[in-house]
C-alpha cells in the first residue's frame, strides 16, 4: 500500500464503461449503470430513453414535481433492494453546488443514479510540544456502510436546507459531542473530489474539508452511534496507517492525505506528490 494506492482506490471509476448519462433538461446530472437502467425502464411516466442517455421526461417541470416523481420511483425500487441503508435525508441534484437544483432525492439513492453528492469532513487536531496529534474515530460495528473502519473526527453528507458550517456544527455535536463554541471555530481549508464505483453505484463526489484545532484536554465522545470510539493519535502514526493499510474508510484517507500536504508533512519531494494532488481533484 501507499498514499497513491489510496487515491487510486477512490478514483477506481475513472474509465468506467457500460454506463448511461442521466439527464434533466438535457443536462447530465448523473450516471446510471446498465443493470439499474433496466429497472428504470418500468417507469415511462418519469423517464425516457434515447441516444443521449436516460432523461427525466419533459412533462415533469419544476423542482417540486420532479422531486415527487423521483420519490415515487425510489420508494418503489426500495422494496426491490436497489438501495442501501434508507436515510430519510434529501440531497440536491444539479450541475453545481452553487447553482439552483433541478430536484432533490433520498440520500441512499444518490449512488444508483450516479449523482454528485457533497459532504463535510473535519480534521480534528491538537498541537503540543510533541507535534500534531489527530483525533481519529472508529466507525460503529453496526453501521451499514464501512463498519469498524477508521474515520475522520467528524464527517457527514451535505443535505438540502443547511449551510456547510451549520452542518459541521450539527455533525460535530451528533457524532462526537463537540459543543458549538468549539465546532464553530472549524476553518474551511479546501475541497477534494473523486470518481468512485462500488456495489452501490457511482460516486462522483466532492468533500468540503475543515480543520478544527481541538483544545487540549477536550475528548470527543460518541453520541449518536455513528462512532464507537475516538483516539488521539500522533500524525506520524496516522500517516503510517494511511500509507500501509486500508484501515481508513476510502474517502477519509484522502482527507488525511490532504491534511498531510497542507501542513507540510508530505512534501513536494515525495515521488507521488503531483499525482496525489491531481488525484484528489479529479
Amino acid at each position: 500500500m501507499s498514499f497513491l494506492d489510496r487515491v487510486l482506490e477512490c478514483n477506481n471509476a475513472a474509465s468506467i464503461d457500460g454506463v448511461l448519462p442521466f439527464l434533466c433538461e438535457e443536462i447530465r446530472v448523473g450516471w446510471v449503470e446498465a443493470k439499474f437502467a433496466a429497472a428504470l425502464a418500468s417507469f415511462p411516466e418519469v423517464f425516457s430513453f434515447g441516444p443521449d442517455g436516460i432523461s427525466i421526461i419533459e412533462d415533469l417541470i419544476g423542482y417540486n414535481e420532479r422531486t415527487l416523481a423521483m420519490d415515487k420511483v425510489v420508494r418503489s425500487l426500495k422494496s426491490e433492494g436497489w438501495f442501501g441503508d434508507w436515510r430519510d435525508e434529501r440531497y440536491p441534484v444539479g450541475t453545481s453546488f452553487y447553482e439552483k437544483s433541478f430536484f432533490e432525492i433520498e440520500r441512499s439513492a444518490v449512488p444508483r443514479f450516479g449523482i454528485r453528492a457533497y459532504g463535510v469532513h473535519v480534521n480534528g487536531f491538537v498541537r503540543s510540544v510533541e507535534g500534531i496529534h489527530l483525533w481519529i474515530g472508529r466507525r460503529s460495528a453496526d453501521k451499514a456502510n464501512y463498519p469498524e473502519l477508521l474515520d475522520n473526527m467528524v464527517a457527514g453528507g451535505q443535505p438540502v436546507g443547511i449551510s456547510l458550517i451549520e452542518n459541521v456544527i450539527k455533525e460535530a455535536s451528533e457524532e462526537a459531542s463537540i459543543p458549538r463554541p468549539i465546532a464553530e471555530k472549524a476553518i474551511p481549508v479546501g475541497a477534494i473530489s473523486y470518481f468512485h464505483q462500488s456495489a452501490d453505484g457511482i460516486k462522483p463526489d466532492i468533500m468540503f474539508n475543515f480543520d478544527m484545532e481541538v483544545p487540549k484536554g477536550f475528548v470527543p465522545k460518541p453520541r449518536d452511534g455513528e462512532m464507537s470510539s475516538f483516539e488521539l493519535i500522533p500524525v506520524e502514526m496516522v500517516m503510517q496507517i494511511c500509507s500501509e493499510t486500508q484501515e481508513f474508510k476510502f474517502n477519509c484517507a484522502l482527507v488525511n492525505i490532504d491534511f498531510f500536504i497542507r501542513h507540510g508533512l508530505l512534501s513536494p519531494m515525495h515521488p507521488d506528490y503531483l499525482k496525489l494532488v491531481r488525484g484528489m481533484h479529479s
